[in-house]
Formats: structure tokens, sequence, C-alpha cells
């Protein structure tokens, strides 16, 4: 999700994995950490935070890898940094065409929908069900997430912490996936839309794909603090409005 790589620091942590240089920044952990913390008199028990930690450091980091490997598929050498609330997988020589940079954003959400896929299997194979039904046709006695009108459940555990785990799985990797695709600069959607409008119109190309990045983010601010009355979540959609149109103006003034 971010445009720029931020700065080394001495708190970074370094590391490979399947060849890529990794990097995490420390305010990735500070960032994660704020968004794990839930109010109530209790706080947020260590052990929930733990698990809210790793699981989304091991869901951005398999999304970042979506686009590694296809980056490196069209001749790149990328590393991935992790960082504040998102990641980055960067790369100076992949190949720059449309169909090429279409294919490295849908890369990354496709890799968090392949991990659920894969943990959805293992749960099959272990004999626990996991499914994706309307409201009216959740079995009995079963754990369920909304999403869109419908929810996905499981079999619970006896354990809360493997059902907090597995809650927070399909959580960071469907839902935040799915938002991810929306055509909101610099989402993956928005970046997806950016090269389509691209193809379709070179001259004016930009100019559509920020208009919509604009308008799509005002509208998804209205609607979450609407339906899910969540602040934090309209604020960054409006945010990103908002420099999606001062984008648009500064681009606008120096082209005419």
């Amino acid at each position: 999700m971010l445009l720029f790589e931020p700065p080394p620091s001495q708190a970074d942590i370094h590391f490979r994995l399947f060849g890529f240089p990794v990097r995490v920044h420390p305010l990735f952990w500070l960032s994660t950490a704020l968004l794990g913390v839930t109010g109530g008199d209790r706080g947020t028990p260590p052990v929930e935070l733990a698990l809210w930690i790793a699981v989304v450091f091991v869901s951005i980091l398999v999304h970042e890898l979506g686009h590694a490997f296809v980056q490196r598929r069209f001749g790149g050498r990328p590393w991935i940094t992790l960082h504040g609330f998102g990641g980055l997988a960067s790369c100076n020589d992949c190949d720059r065409s449309p169909r090429s940079q279409i294919l490295i954003s849908l890369a990354g959400p496709a890799a968090g929908f392949l991990f659920v896929l894969l943990v959805a299997v293992a749960l099959r194979l272990a004999g626990r069900s996991i499914g994706w039904a309307g409201e009216l046709q959740t079995p009995e006695g079963v754990l369920a997430i909304p999403l869109l009108g419908r929810v996905l459940y499981w079999t619970p555990f006896e354990s809360w912490q493997a059902n907090l785990l597995l809650f927070n799985i399909l959580w960071v990797n469907v839902f935040w996936g799915l938002i991810n695709l929306l055509p909101v600069y610099p989402l993956d959607g928005g970046q997806v839309a950016r090269e389509l409008f691209l193809l379709g119109n070179p001259r004016q190309g930009i100019v559509y794909s920020l208009a919509l990045s604009a308008v799509t983010g005002g509208a998804a601010a209205i609607w979450v603090l609407v339906n899910w009355r969540s602040i934090f979540t309209a604020a960054m959609f409006g945010y990103l409005a908002y420099v999606s149109y001062q984008t648009l103006q500064a681009y606008r003034a120096n082209r005419w």
C-alpha cells in the first residue's frame, strides 16, 4: 500500500525470504500494535495483542511476497519493506508495461486469498468445517465473521486462542484483501485502475484514475462512518480521497 520506502533506522530488522531481501521498520510494529488495541475496562490482553501482531506480520509479508514473485517473473530484483500500516515490494528493473503492472498489483491480494484457501484446506483435512454462506444458511454452533452480506464460518476450537488466531487470519486476508482492491490510490485496486485507464486513454488515464480514486475514497469514508462507526477507517479513506484530489489538482496545474 505504501508509495515510498522509509529511510533506514538502527532498529530495522533484516532477513531474506525466498531470495528476497526483507526489511521491517520499527513503525510497523508500533502501528500494528495500535490497530490491535481495543477499548474497554480490561484493555487488550497481551496474548490477544501478540496473536494480532503475528497474524498481521505474516499476512502482510505474504501479500508483499505475492507482488515480489511476479516482479521477479517480469525480470526484476525486488526487495520488501514493512512499514507503518502496510508494506512495499520495490523493484527498479521489472517490466513497466501496463499488463505487467496490473498482474503485479493483483498478485498481492491474490496471495492473501491463496493463504486463506490453504488454511481452509488444512482445516478440512483436520475434520473441521469452514465455509461461506448467507446469514440465514449459516449452520448452528459455528463461529462466523459477517462480510458483504454473507458470513465466513468455521467449527470452533476448544481453545479461544485458536479461534482468535483463525478469526484474525480470515479478517486480515479476506477483508483487507477486498478493501485493497478498491480503486483508491495507492491501494492495489487504485494502481490497477490507473493502468487500465492508461490502456484505454494514454492522454487522460491518470486524470480519470485520480478522479475515480477521490470519489471512491470519499464514498468509502462516508459508508464506513455510517455503517461501521469506525472513525479510524473512515479517516483513512477520507485522507486517501483528499490526497488523490490534491494530486489531481497538481497534475492538472503542471500539465496545463
